[in-house]
């Protein structure tokens, strides 16, 4: 499911303006903290992209008992706190599987080797416990759990864009708040879809995401024939 959406709309000149958070760790980090404002004392965890992955946000989450899994990027992530020597990709060649760790209380630095160096920085998984990455050609590749875990969540989002992002309604408007309104719709509309294929009804009668969006407007406009189209 989409769960949540955050739109940050302030506008100034300010600290916290949007201008002077755009492409900015900063912002990231506030949206995440948005986005996870009832999260709180739930033993979540929360799985993010480089962009927001950072040893301050994890920490401050931690104290509210939300812990986290996050890649990291020399580029793209605020590194602030983390050893330099982890960040630089070692000199001598390494076989796929094969990874470096650094630990600070709860929290591990994972640098791990697949055709790459991949970061993580972790507080949810111990990093002596392994996991595996399947590859269909590669076979078994050996990992870290955390790592194992990052993949396994990362492929629903994009499953999710597989299935769903062409239904997205396509719109041109003159207003950010109408593009806002028929994006967030477009989300209602794709996870009714996904509760209704968790239903008892969809065993009845399978509809397609493009025939169930089609009897949800017809009956959302009253009209009388709601079976979909063949």
């Amino acid at each position: 499911f989409s769960f949540k959406i955050y739109v940050h709309l302030k506008e100034g000149s300010g600290a916290d303006g949007l201008d002077a958070l755009k492409n900015k760790p900063q912002l990231h980090s506030m949206v995440a903290k948005s986005l996870c404002q009832n999260a709180s004392g739930k033993n979540y965890i929360i799985f993010t992209g480089p962009s927001i992955t950072s040893l301050n946000l994890f920490e401050e989450f931690e104290k509210q008992e939300i812990y986290c899994c996050g890649l990291l990027s020399a580029r793209k992530s605020d590194c602030t706190g983390l050893p330099p020597s982890m960040l630089n990709n070692p000199e001598t060649p390494q076989s796929r599987g094969q990874y470096r760790i650094r630990m600070k209380g709860n929290m591990s630095l994972i640098c791990w080797y697949n055709k790459g160096h991949f970061r993580f920085l972790t507080n949810a998984y111990s990093p002596v416990q392994q996991g595996v990455i399947i590859k269909r050609k590669s076979g078994e590749i050996p990992c870290p759990l955390a790592v194992e875990a990052f993949a396994a969540h990362l492929s629903y989002i994009c499953k999710y864009d597989d299935k769903y992002s062409k239904y997205f309604i396509s719109h041109k408007p003159n207003k950010t708040w109408q593009q806002v309104f028929w994006f967030a719709i477009s989300i209602a509309i794709n996870n009714a879809y996904i509760l209704y294929k968790m239903s008892e009804a969809y065993h009845v009668t399978r509809y397609s995401r493009a025939q169930f969006g089609e009897r949800l407007v017809k009956e959302l406009l009253g009209l009388e024939d709601t079976s979909p189209s063949h």
